[in-house]
């Protein structure tokens, strides 16, 4: 019998073909055994190192070379050493195909160890993706670690795929770096467990700056205080215009100057097709206390197609919508006049695209009309004017080369221009994914952005604001790296922002999911140019992905919810009371808002007014009634 057995080897050997290999075994021991995953899994590339490197490719401005390993499971890396980043991450990819097949709902396991040289400073984005379509089944962006570190990614198969169909690789042009990586394997455990089943260890816990004592913390700290606080005096006097002591005075803070608040679907509401009681008590009681959203904006029901076709409502549903959204003291958001791209446009745009005044026309009416309709007027706050124009270009294509067009990105500045006729004074904001959503920092679509908005402001037009969206992949932005992009686009354009779409992906544990948006949100009050933080819907019932941030299906709160409330109604929330000093005042520096203000002077005088708290303000109580002066 073992005389068998080496012939076999022997035979495998002359033909060129390996045996699995001490790696490939040990990876199906430490998953059987630490995991308790079954036999029976199949290997979707090769089964043995040497192979899988003979296989791979890369491209791009980098250079490649493999070495031995003497100190991990695997006995092979792969050194790429990237030159320069490249106007899009994916200008320098490391890669490989798969060499078995595999079937729509397998379960498969993406294994890999990687380690970024310089301490730890790199960034890659790990990908499985049909070869022909570039459709993701994996997509993660990340910054590996210093140490060798393994990444264990499940997930199910979404449709078929032939030898060769898959790629399986890395986008590595974020910035000059050098990235190793070791141990890349996928096992195939067909319909034997559920992809639940699988580890899932990719250490999405370690963004940049989720350390307790990370430097970043306390310098937000004290930014908030700077800038989320002011200075509140109120002065008694008594019938004789004297200083009053000992008279009581309650602080009751009511609302956020901040915007804190959620994208909502207009049906919900009161006398609309779905209207939901529990989900507008939720956005003015959000915590059972009395506290709520102080902005919301329409996930759909005001964007171009779904106001002229109906969307599930109409357009006096909206309006009626928007009415009690304006009775419960919420502003709102529109989003938004122009997505260009033709899919996001009424389809008699693409079917004009070589008629560029009717293009122009069309856009110019849609502003005026929605702008003017009654119970929409007047009552929004402000609008993304523009959505995702870095990657939706379809009308800037069709303008192009048109007389007074030489990019076509004119008409953009002719937009903002036209809502002013139409809403003089209305806030006028650039709203795009490509930079927090996807942890970009520079390059590509990132300079875009920036190239844009500047063109807009150049031909004369106010950009009042900038949208960041805010979907968060799973693995979390750098919190440094949220930072540094605010601080680039407010350096730049000097302009106020918002966080216009937040949420994660569902690969993020609830847990981590809680853990950032604490780190998230801390970073983004603390900025001086945030006034605004909206989650893309707030209920799992009604998110695009069945994933929002805070109220699971059964209306359970999440980890992230109680964050939410401990941070924005307790942590920033000014609640307070005191007796007035020998002067007849009495002071505190509490979180912008609007206030509730109760003046007790003991001898059954009792004065109550509210006010806003944006700067700091001085209240006199004289001749029995409250003054106020900044």
């Amino acid at each position: 019998m073992m005389r068998s057995i080496h012939i076999l080897a022997c035979c495998l050997l002359a033909l060129g073909l390996s045996a699995q290999d001490a790696y490939h075994n040990y990876l199906l021991d430490i998953l059987q055994d630490e995991y308790g995953l079954p036999a029976g899994s199949t290997w979707v590339l090769n089964d043995n190192e040497q192979d899988n490197l003979s296989s791979d490719f890369t491209y791009g401005n980098l250079s490649a070379s493999n070495q031995s390993v003497s100190d991990q499971p695997f006995s092979q890396k792969v050194t790429i050493n990237v030159n320069g980043a490249g106007a899009n991450p994916w200008d320098a990819a490391y890669g490989m195909p798969n060499i078995q097949s595999v079937n729509s709902g397998d379960a498969i396991l993406l294994v890999i160890w990687l380690r970024a040289e310089g301490g730890g400073n790199g960034q890659v984005s790990l990908f499985v993706e049909n070869s022909s379509t570039y459709e993701k089944e994996v997509f993660l962006t990340f910054n590996p670690a210093a140490q060798w570190t393994p990444y264990f990614v499940p997930f199910e198969a979404g449709q078929n795929y032939a030898a060769s169909g898959l790629t399986i690789g890395l986008h590595l042009a974020w910035q000059e770096q050098t990235i190793e990586l070791g141990g890349l394997a996928l096992v195939n455990y067909h319909n034997l467990v559920n992809v639940d089943d699988l580890p899932n260890e990719t250490n999405n816990s370690q963004y940049g700056g989720y350390e307790a004592d990370a430097p970043w913390r306390a310098e937000a700290a004290d930014r908030i205080e700077q800038y989320r606080k002011a200075n509140l005096i109120v002065h008694v006097e008594d019938a004789d215009g004297m200083p009053m002591p000992g008279a009581t005075v309650e602080v009751e803070m009511l609302q956020h100057d901040f915007a804190f608040g959620s994208a909502v679907v207009a049906s919900r509401f009161a006398d609309n097709p779905l209207h939901s009681d529990i989900y507008e008590s939720k956005l003015i009681d959000f915590d059972g206390e009395g506290h709520g959203f102080n902005w919301v904006v329409f996930e759909n029901a005001m964007k171009w197609p779904a106001w002229e076709d109906n969307w599930i409502t109409t357009p006096p549903q909206t309006a009626t919508a928007v009415e009690w959204l304006r009775d419960h003291d919420i502003q709102i958001r529109g989003h938004c006049l122009v997505w260009p791209g033709w899919s996001n446009l009424p389809n008699d745009m693409q079917a004009n695209a070589n008629n560029p005044n009717y293009l122009k026309q069309r856009a110019f009416d849609h502003i005026e009309a929605i702008n003017t309709y009654p119970g929409i007027q007047g009552n929004i706050a402000e609008w993304d004017v523009l959505n995702e124009i870095t990657t939706n270009r379809s009308l800037e294509m069709a303008l192009q080369g048109t007389s007074g067009y030489p990019t076509g990105r004119e008409v953009y500045p002719e937009i903002f221009e036209k809502l002013q006729e139409v809403a003089p004074g209305m806030k006028g904001y650039v709203n795009d994914y490509v930079t927090i959503s996807q942890a970009n920092t520079g390059g590509g679509n990132y300079d875009l952005k920036k190239q844009f908005i500047q063109e807009i402001i150049d031909a004369g037009a106010s950009v009042d604001g900038i949208g960041f969206q805010g979907h968060i992949g799973a693995y979390p932005t750098s919190i440094y790296d949220v930072e540094a992009i605010l601080d680039d686009f407010y350096d730049t354009f000097g302009t106020k922002a918002k966080i216009t779409e937040y949420d994660t992906n569902a690969d993020m544990s609830d847990e981590l999911a809680a853990t950032y948006l604490h780190d998230f949100l801390t970073m983004i009050f603390s900025h001086p140019s945030m006034n605004g933080f909206i989650v893309w819907g707030f209920w799992d019932g009604a998110h695009w992905h069945n994933n929002a941030p805070f109220f699971y299906q059964d209306w359970s709160m999440k980890p992230a919810a109680q964050t939410f409330i401990d941070l924005v109604y307790h942590d920033w929330w000014t609640e307070d009371s005191g007796l007035t000093d020998a002067n007849g005042d009495y002071q505190i520096r509490g979180f912008k808002g609007k206030y509730r203000i109760t003046i007790d002077c003991g001898n059954g005088e009792v004065l109550t007014d509210t006010v806003d708290l944006t700067e700091n303000l001085w209240i006199f109580k004289r001749d029995g009634a409250l003054y106020t002066h900044a």
